[in-house]
């Protein structure tokens, strides 16, 4: 007797047929937008990135020696400190919301308004730099050194212990001579000697300059934030791995259909970090002290100086963005879904914009008399190319939650931390917050 063989049904198969060619189109929008898995670039031995982890928490290179790199970009808070905008070494608040230093190695640009940035094959920058800095992420750690309210302090500061600082007395044009008074206190602390010898054989310890210490920062950073471990790097795959389309389960994939399909995201998020580098007016609010004095930031206008980039701020990658809230320059959106939907009709977004849930500090300095300003600067493509239900938000931020690093929705308390520090000074621990920028 024959078995009758068993025939799959035509639904199935149908089915079948239609989530191959999804598939499909997806990763033909996916090459047309540029896309691909940022895979880790060596990134220096062993002894530059321990001598870089401990350069990164400390405060003996802030003038009033209670501020490092890692107050705010703490690793164990996603490399930011989860606060709508920064607080500087002196408690204050700082004009814009930090960023994360997730796969610098691919960006053309850094901050907000791009005031560092990549031209030509070299770097440009504020100030001059240092012979030896060949790197954006090298040249992004010795500026932070420079800012009064970052790291620097106020002339006639005196740190907690009494000492003095020194740093501060430069006039803000002697860059050289700042960076080279930070290598003095490294060099009078004797346990700095061995780590530098063992990062730098060739360089004798009397010898070191700021370029060592960038570097090694640049390399520690590298060596924690170059991740390339999330559903959607499992999905695109690599030239050695190929792409699993189970990586994405449904509602992710159905956001990442429209991602770079027709609600027109990839227009500025394509490339490896989902962002083109580039800057545009999107009609944030103004919140917080702002940069002229006159409680606005005008993004990149104040580095170019036309009106053309009023308002207009770079991109930012989307990497690990469902773990670093707040969102946008200013920290202005806490939640993924309504940074989302502020693309949706960006003049209502920023004229209906309430503030619910800021700090009672940064409720006070929402800057509605800008809007008109803000809203005349909008990009017209800011907006998605067709309307936009709610199930549409809901799948792009399924989306947008694949691109976390498995790496870093791990990680636990002090990871990335130092145990102790050669100058004795405390290794930065998760900063206190008020009660209200707290959040689930």
């Amino acid at each position: 007797m024959f078995r009758q063989a068993r025939t799959t049904p035509m639904w199935i198969l149908l089915v079948a047929a239609l989530a191959a060619g999804c598939a499909q189109d997806l990763r033909a929008d996916l090459v047309a937008a540029g896309v691909f898995s940022p895979r880790r670039f060596e990134v220096g031995n062993d002894d530059l990135v321990t001598l870089g982890q401990v350069l990164f928490f400390e405060r003996e290179l802030s003038g009033n020696r209670n501020t490092s790199c890692a107050s705010c970009h703490l690793p164990e808070l996603h490399a930011g400190d989860a606060r709508h905008l920064s607080v500087g070494q002196d408690g204050a608040r700082l004009s814009r919301n930090v960023i994360e230093p997730f796969n610098r190695a691919f960006v053309t640009s850094m901050f907000w308004d791009g005031r560092l940035e990549e031209r030509d094959g070299r770097i440009v920058a504020p100030v001059a730099l240092p012979e030896g800095i060949e790197t954006l992420l090298e040249a992004q750690a010795l500026l932070p050194l420079l800012d009064r309210h970052e790291m620097r302090g106020m002339a006639g500061d005196v740190a907690e212990d009494g000492r003095d600082n020194e740093l501060a007395r430069f006039d803000d044009a002697a860059t050289e001579a700042i960076w080279s008074a930070v290598i003095v206190r490294l060099q009078a602390i004797e346990g700095y000697r061995p780590l530098f010898e063992a990062a730098f054989p060739d360089v004798p310890f009397e010898d070191i300059t700021i370029v060592q210490v960038a570097q090694a920062i640049a390399a520690f950073e590298s060596r924690i934030w170059e991740l390339a471990d999330s559903a959607f790097d499992r999905y695109l795959g690599s030239v050695s791995t190929p792409g699993d389309d189970s990586a994405l389960a449904e509602p992710e994939r159905r956001g990442a259909e429209l991602f770079f399909g027709d609600a027109g995201c990839a227009r500025c998020h394509g490339g490896p970090l989902l962002s083109d580098g580039d800057f545009h007016a999107i009609g944030v609010p103004q919140i917080g002290p702002g940069r002229d004095g006159q409680y606005l930031d005008q993004g990149r206008f104040e580095v170019t100086g036309d009106p053309a980039d009023r308002f207009a701020f770079r991109t930012p990658t989307l990497r690990n963005v469902a773990l670093t809230a707040p969102y946008m320059h200013d920290g202005a959106y806490w939640n993924l879904d309504e940074a989302v939907r502020q693309h949706l009709d960006p003049e209502g977004a920023l004229r209906n914009y309430s503030g619910a849930g800021l700090p009672p500090d940064l409720q006070a300095q929402i800057r509605v008399e800008a809007n008109d300003a803000i809203a005349a600067a909008i990009d017209p493509d800011v907006r998605p190319l067709r309307a936009l239900s709610e199930d549409d938000v809901w799948s792009l931020v399924f989306f947008l939650q694949a691109l976390s690093s498995q790496t870093e929705i791990n990680v636990g308390p002090a990871v990335g931390a130092p145990s102790s520090l050669p100058s004795g000074l405390p290794v930065e621990e998760r900063p206190e917050f008020d009660a209200a920028e707290l959040r689930p």
